[in-house]
């Protein structure tokens, strides 16, 4: 089949995307590797937390909201908690996805691709039904790609992690803890739909007692050095955009479908490229806080943490950076991942 824009995977990235090239004249295609009953199975492993703010720049509708939250709080070792004001949302991710897809204007297609090879100026997406040949090709398709693999090349950092369902109530607050035992990474609470909450952590921590459901999934981190090759570009979990602090991604992916949709719109797939390596979400500074806080044990997150027991404020945050200028990229990149990261 030849097709002008090709877009493998249709989660956030590539369900974004599609929907932004409802303009486009030519003909886009959308692949699509699960099943109907897979999908929402895969797409439920997850947080499902999205800001306000993403939603605007996404330039999609907060769809399929399940509750609103206001509050995130952070438990530290040594009983601090720091609470940080916020305007978001949990949505039902497979819903949100059915509704955006459900005004595209893009033929979505079952199939699996298996290989990419460049053909002059386009590709050639080799598939278990047959070739799909393109001028504008984007890699939608998670945490392990296809299309980053054979024409990118690189893996960004990975984090496998379990999502629990669980009977309870989560109010309106997104709720982390994070200690030494983590390795820099943290565990969440978020509320979910129908009277449950949503708990996660890295893959290997037991089960928590009450488990409804649970699915295991990677969240790729970090960034990738290149996003753009010719006329290809990756997007959301493919060019591993989620946050290196708070691991949101949802909100990312769904902005980098936007980007990469308006490239194909304007022919200047280059345009993307310069968005991404420019853009809050793949600044360095997230992976250099992450390795920093990653090598703490619960006494310096303690120590570091201390300023803000009494709660979170702009003047708290210059005063702990003040008293313990060592800690100021954490301070400020964690700060900067909590309120934009999501």
């Amino acid at each position: 089949m030849d097709v002008d824009v090709l877009i493998v995977g249709s989660g956030p990235a590539g369900a974004s995307a599609a929907f932004h090239l409802n303009g486009y004249p030519g003909r886009v295609v959308v692949l699509e590797r699960f099943s109907e009953s897979m999908f929402p199975k895969y797409h439920s492993v997850c947080g499902e937390a999205v800001s306000d703010r993403m939603f605007r720049k996404a330039g999609i509708e907060p769809a399929a909201v399940v509750t609103r939250v206001d509050r995130i709080e952070i438990s530290f070792p040594g009983g601090i908690t720091v609470k940080v004001p916020v305007e978001g949302a949990v949505v039902d991710r497979p819903e949100m996805l059915a509704e955006i897809r459900g005004r595209c204007r893009a033929e979505f297609l079952r199939a699996t691709a298996t290989g990419v090879e460049r053909d002059g100026d386009g590709f050639v997406v080799r598939t278990n039904v047959g070739e799909f040949r393109c001028r504008y090709l984007i890699g939608a398709d998670g945490a392990h790609s296809v299309v980053r693999r054979d024409l990118f090349g690189t893996v960004p950092e990975m984090l496998p992690v379990v999502n629990n369902i669980m009977k309870g109530d989560g109010g309106t607050t997104l709720a982390f803890t994070v200690g030494q035992a983590l390795s820099g990474f943290y565990r969440w609470r978020f509320p979910s739909k129908s009277g449950t909450v949503s708990v996660g952590s890295p893959k290997g921590e037991a089960e928590p007692e009450g488990t409804i459901s649970s699915g295991a999934r990677h969240i790729p981190f970090g960034g990738v050095p290149e996003a753009v090759s010719g006329n290809a570009m990756i997007v959301g979990d493919a060019s591993g955009l989620a946050n290196a602090l708070c691991y949101g991604g949802i909100g990312a992916a769904m902005l980098s479908g936007r980007k990469a949709a308006e490239a194909v719109m304007s022919g200047r797939p280059e345009t993307y490229g310069r968005w991404y390596s420019r853009s809050i979400y793949t600044n360095p500074h997230f992976m250099k806080a992450h390795r920093q806080f990653s090598d703490w044990n619960d006494e310096d997150i303690s120590t570091a943490m201390r300023p803000f027991r009494g709660g979170y404020s702009v003047g708290r945050g210059f005063m702990a950076i003040l008293r313990h200028p060592k800690f100021a990229n954490v301070y400020f990149a964690t700060w900067i991942a909590f309120k934009v990261g999501w």
